[in-house]
């Protein structure tokens, strides 16, 4: 009876020995299974519903769409119509459209005498035609800015259109004087912010005026002084004519003949332009 009951001890005392055994093996073994095991179970862990791992579905995800954002503004562009009050009682003298063979001269021969420094906005067809008068300019210590190559009116061409007027005119000047203007004065004062922006790249300033004699209307000598005493304060930029049409330009002489000595005796300085807005007188 005493074997019996040994006998049947063993199998009771087995199951409990291969529980622990089993248990053993997954605290122990299981967490050094080979890498290549875990990384599977992990990457089949992160696969999303249709199957692909989500390093895949990210890796194929487009950017969003940009093509409807709208383009920032453009950077306001500073376009000059006086200098400084600060600086003291300086004004600017400016002659556009020029220069010509005729009104062009006279009025240099003026500021010679009076020793007086002004600013010559050129057109570039103009420039061609009267290379001499432009040599001149320079010489007898003038500031010459850019005033498009056959003064059309901006706001009718593309900036493209624009730009190869400002440009061509910029070349026309250089290969006769050799000053690149830093100066641009657009045809009629008028220009919108696409060709201000153009004009900012071609390292140009935009300069119009706070003075205008209205010379090229015919304003008579008296009413253009009416008009500069009625407008100009220090720093002031007076706006007049160097070509055109002559019967226009003998009042411009004969007012400029007066202007001088009035704006002397209240004290103005004159100076060109580039001094005035303290600006380099040329790119080159």
């Amino acid at each position: 009876m005493r074997r019996t009951r040994k006998k049947r001890r063993l199998p009771r005392l087995l199951l409990p020995l291969i529980v622990l055994a089993f248990a053993g093996w997954v605290v122990i073994v299981r967490p050094f299974a080979p890498h290549a095991e875990r990384n599977a179970l992990a990457s089949d862990a992160s696969r999303p519903a249709g199957g692909a791992p989500s390093e895949t579905v990210a890796a194929v995800e487009k950017p969003p769409a940009t093509a409807n954002v709208p383009k920032p503004p453009l950077a306001p562009v500073k376009v000059y119509y006086n200098g400084l009050a600060k600086d003291g009682k300086q004004v600017a003298l400016t002659f556009d459209d020029g220069p010509d063979g005729v009104a062009t001269p006279k009025i240099l021969d003026i500021l010679k005498a009076n020793h007086i420094k002004a600013t010559f906005f050129i057109v570039g067809k103009q420039a061609k035609a009267h290379p001499d008068m432009v040599r001149r300019i320079v010489k007898e210590g003038h500031a010459i800015g850019n005033h498009s190559w056959s003064h059309p009116d901006f706001g009718s061409l593309s900036t493209q259109d624009a730009k190869k007027q400002i440009e061509d005119t910029q070349d026309e000047i250089e290969a006769i004087a050799g000053v690149r203007p830093t100066l641009f004065r657009p045809p009629y004062g008028a220009l919108n912010d696409d060709k201000k922006a153009a004009v900012r790249d071609l390292d140009m300033a935009i300069v119009d005026w706070s003075v205008d004699t209205r010379d090229w209307a015919g304003t008579t000598p008296p009413n253009i002084l009416k008009l500069v005493n009625k407008e100009l304060y220090p720093g002031g930029i007076i706006l007049q004519h160097c070509a055109g049409e002559q019967e226009h330009l003998s009042n411009t002489i004969a007012a400029l003949k007066q202007l001088i000595p009035a704006l002397r005796k209240q004290g103005y300085a004159f100076v060109t332009v580039p001094k005035l807005l303290h600006l380099p007188d040329s790119q080159s």
